[in-house]
């Protein structure tokens, strides 16, 4: 049997060279993480600089409300943007924060600072009641020419026109995108409209007409409330009943394509206006005159008639933050609400936002900057 072998000085040289191996190896590491730490912090600080400074330009210009007459308003201030040109149904926040507003043909992009007009699109004849901004980044406007115009927006002020398409035989009130690269038109004609998209051009799917509407106004909205599943709003003649409107939502199924229930509801408008909204998955708004109908899109049930006080036609619903809601009427009055589980609670209204006159649209941008759309010129549409 050999002897135990007994360490020497090389041997606890060897373990030395280690030790400090290892100690100048995490010793390096730690001043990388802090020279890391450092740049870290310097960027943050950086950075919350840049926005402190945005905050500071953002508060020059954007209290909390801004509203819109024919023009814009800043409810304490003096206008920003004047539109003269025919009546504004429809504003939109474009993705990078530009305003888009229509006027009587046309449809104007202002600067996301300044609110300047930046770019002006001239492809309509006639009035625009809507525009939004699909999720290709395409922008699309209908009107009461019946057609669909799709544009690429380009920099530099300048556009190109993808299709121009007509849809209808008459108004197209609104289009919303239903799924990814398909959407749906209502119209005055009584008929809801499906297109998707084939290479470069949207093609018509089918074709809902409502053989059971019988007015001269058609189908005023349009609205997605679950995965495959519809709701439109319309008013139609019923002499037999000795009504002369009867008011209705109805639920339509997207895989059937049947209608799945038909729900008769108060008195609402018959104009330009946005009153259907989704307040969440669960719950749909339809604003009516001198309430907002609270309904389970679960159930497809009316659950709760919220009164608003004598205000007459709620006319367009935002919702600003979790727990607020904002609601524009007939008369020019904004109030906002507290959301408290299925129940709207009134906390303050502001009077003669617009003169007493129709609130078409409310619209919020990603900094919480809101906006109002009105006719305060004309009356009503």
């Amino acid at each position: 049997m050999e002897p135990a072998q007994i360490p020497n000085e090389v041997y606890y040289l060897k373990q030395i060279i280690d030790l400090k191996s290892e100690i100048i190896k995490l010793q390096k590491e730690l001043l990388e993480k802090d020279k890391i730490m450092k740049l870290d912090k310097e960027r943050i600080e950086e950075l919350e600089k840049k926005l402190n400074e945005i905050k500071s330009k953002q508060n020059s210009i954007n209290p909390r409300l801004i509203t819109t007459k024919g023009s814009f308003d800043i409810l304490k201030k003096e206008p920003i943007i004047k539109i003269d040109d025919g009546t504004c149904y429809s504003i939109y926040f474009l993705e990078d924060g530009r305003l888009a507003a229509t006027t009587s043909s046309s449809i104007i992009i202002y600067n996301n600072e300044t609110f300047k007009s930046e770019m002006t699109i001239k492809e309509h004849s006639d009035s625009i009641y809507f525009l939004t901004q699909l999720s290709n980044g395409n922008l699309v406007s209908v009107g009461s020419e019946g057609n669909i115009n799709i544009y690429s927006l380009l920099e530099d002020s300048k556009y190109i026109v993808l299709q121009k398409k007509k849809a209808h035989d008459n108004a197209i009130y609104k289009l919303r995108e239903y799924d990814n690269g398909r959407f749906m038109t209502c119209s005055k004609d009584c008929s809801i409209k499906f297109f998707f998209k084939n290479k470069n051009e949207y093609c018509e799917d089918y074709t809902h007409k409502d053989e059971y509407i019988n007015t001269e106004y058609g189908i005023y909205n349009i609205l997605k409330t679950k995965e495959d599943e519809i709701v439109y709003i319309y008013n139609t003649y019923n002499t037999s009943r000795k009504i002369y409107y009867c008011y209705y939502i109805k639920f339509y199924d997207l895989k059937s394509r049947k209608i799945i229930d038909s729900i008769s509801i108060n008195d609402f408008s018959r104009g330009i206006n946005d009153s259907l909204y989704m307040i969440n998955k669960n719950y749909l708004l339809v604003g009516t005159k001198n309430s907002i109908e609270l309904f389970d899109v679960n159930q497809r049930r009316q659950i709760k008639s919220i009164k608003s006080d004598n205000s007459d036609y709620v006319l367009t619903f935002m919702k600003i933050n979790d727990n607020t809601l904002l609601s524009g009427d007939c008369k020019g009055k904004i109030k906002q609400w507290i959301i408290d589980d299925d129940n709207l609670i009134l906390e303050s209204t502001k009077e003669n936002a617009h003169n007493k006159n129709e609130i078409y649209m409310i619209t919020k941008r990603n900094d919480g900057l809101v906006i109002s759309a009105s006719n305060d010129i004309k009356g009503w549409a």
